[in-house]
């Protein structure tokens, strides 16, 4: 029964690591993303801390019990973040809007791990989309051009939705003029 429970748990964190690395591709796509990761942090160091004080009798001497605090609050602020970008996307009660923006520019990116064999021809990876939305410069990252055939200085629209803390989310796939 024991071995059942391990399983079970490191399943758990293998499902934990994969969704993480699922949302990168959303929290590239959130507006103000730095405001709702530190919040987010801050609230996992509270809840780690309050789980430490949880668990603190079940040590035996003090140095158990600091590591249980450390513990706690260490894993409850790497995986805050997730926790925030999912609720504020998901659990978010505004409906998706056409958003005009300013376009200021889309940049092409490569990412090649191991680098280019020589002699292949280099192909985008993707595009940094540069707009300017609440009077702010603001970038997005996506597979795909999102405003091709405008200019700087135009007008595009992206769909867009406020999320449950705050932080606007540009829907994937979206965009264009």
């Amino acid at each position: 029964m024991a071995k059942l429970k391990y399983i079970a748990a490191s399943l758990g964190i293998l499902g934990l690591i994969t969704l993480y690395a699922l949302e990168f591709s959303w929290l590239d796509r959130t507006l103000g993303v730095r405001r709702l990761v530190f919040w987010s942090m801050a609230a996992g160091a509270l809840a780690g801390l309050v789980l430490g004080w949880r668990f603190r009798q079940t040590a035996d001497s003090l140095t158990e019990k600091i590591q249980l605090f450390v513990f706690f609050t260490t894993i409850c602020m790497i995986f805050a973040p997730l926790a925030g970008s999912l609720s504020n996307r998901l659990l978010s009660p505004h409906p998706l809007r056409d958003q005009p923006v300013t376009v200021a520019e889309e940049q092409p990116f490569l990412s090649e791990p191991y680098g280019l064999i020589k002699g292949e021809k280099p192909k985008t990876s993707g595009y940094y989309t540069f707009f300017y939305y609440d009077g702010k410069l603001r970038r997005i990252k996506n597979r795909e051009a999102v405003f091709s055939g405008l200019q700087r200085g135009d007008t595009g629209m992206l769909r867009m939705r406020k999320g449950l803390w705050g932080p606007e989310v540009v829907a994937k796939g979206q965009g264009g003029g």
